[in-house]
């Protein structure tokens, strides 16, 4: 492309706040630091909208209703007339229809479509009609939609990147935080990080947190949905604040990574490559996870990883007692070995990425910074 002006514009119709919505952001934020003009459309009253606001972002408030809503269809057209962007990248299912329609309608020069999760799709149309590429987060979900009849040479995955500097082990962190939250010393603190929802398995979590010997603490940093049936659940089964910690929404949540002995990443479904496995590898942690194909995807070649059974509390009490006490004296040694697997998850591996991406589909955006 040789056009002066040229935009990169995201499309989000959830109201929710997650690992989607979190690469959203990461990803505007990194083209808006290389040079690149951005945007992002999404509803006034979502989450999205207001950490855009908050990273002083380009932000449309737009009300993604129903694709059968013919006036929802000329707002977004007179929206993109108005700002010409050079690209459109939609992610949940009613802004990729009206998104990626419109963006057709009016000749956008690259439509992309990103897909997240692995829950199922109800059609495939919108996939096969509207984006010129498709982005998948993990080669698992590439999977999914080709045996859907999808055409594979127009899907790629690209697996979100993090700040591989950001959630490095920090010592002064974890004594801080321990102590804050008064786990004494030979204590093991087992951790998760998520949105508490229902697929997000910390129902497993405490009930083998229920069943742990003395000297095993456990930890759930975030908040969601299932909050307080899962504080209820804790409370049932006889788990006060001390054995169990709900913290809510952290800020910065790579304080408590660094307060962690093991990290227990319970989901048993939608994942596409979990950004809070990746964080926790960065650490250095020993992780036991529950297996998707995903996840087996992500922590393929990570040293200090067992798998569970999803619901198997016994058998994940027995792994976790015996990972932390395997794991406990060579921390620096696991960070050290899953250094090299790290690198193609880190923020830049995945800019230079969509680059290459963007320039094999006709874009050539022109950077005011260097990579």
């Amino acid at each position: 492309m040789t056009n002066s002006k040229q935009l990169v514009v995201h499309t989000e119709y959830s109201k929710g706040w997650g690992g989607q919505e979190i690469r959203i952001i990461e990803e505007l934020r990194e083209l808006r630091r290389l040079g690149v003009d951005v945007a992002l459309i999404a509803p006034e009253d979502s989450k999205i909208y207001q950490h855009a606001k908050d990273e002083r972002l380009t932000v449309y408030p737009f009300a993604f209703r129903s694709k059968l809503d013919i006036f929802s269809w000329i707002r977004l057209y007179h929206l993109f007339r108005s700002i010409s962007p050079t690209i459109v990248n939609t992610h949940s299912s009613e802004d990729s229809w009206l998104g990626g329609a419109v963006a057709r309608f009016v000749g956008v020069p690259l439509i992309i479509r990103t897909r997240h999760v692995s829950t199922p799709i109800g059609s495939t149309f919108s996939y096969r009609v509207f984006p010129h590429l498709i982005l998948t987060t993990s080669q698992a979900i590439r999977r999914d939609l080709m045996e859907k009849g999808i055409d594979g040479q127009n899907i790629t995955s690209v697996p979100t990147g993090i700040d591989l500097q950001r959630f490095k082990f920090n010592k002064e962190n974890r004594s801080r935080i321990r102590a804050e939250l008064g786990i004494a010393d030979g204590e093991i603190l087992i951790g998760n990080v998520c949105v508490l929802r229902s697929w997000k398995g910390i129902d497993f979590l405490v009930e083998t947190a229920a069943i742990m010997p003395k000297g095993f603490r456990f930890i759930v940093i975030g908040d969601g949905p299932q909050m307080k049936q899962l504080q209820e659940k804790a409370n049932g089964l006889g788990l006060d604040g001390k054995k169990i910690i709900f913290t809510g929404h952290q800020k910065q949540v790579e304080r408590y990574f660094s307060a962690l002995d093991v990290f227990f990443f319970t989901s048993y479904a939608s994942e596409g490559v979990p950004q809070s496995l990746l964080q926790a590898i960065t650490n250095g942690l020993p992780i036991v996870a529950c297996k998707t194909p995903s996840v087996e995807e992500t922590l393929r070649g990570v040293v200090s990883t067992e798998f569970v059974t999803y619901g198997e509390t016994m058998e994940a009490a027995l792994i976790l007692q015996e990972i932390a006490n395997h794991s406990a004296a060579c921390e620096d040694s696991i960070r050290n070995d899953n250094s090299q697997i790290l690198v193609k998850y880190g923020l830049s591996e995945m800019t230079h990425t969509l680059m290459d991406l963007y320039r094999r589909y006709g874009v050539d955006l022109h950077m005011q910074k260097e990579q």
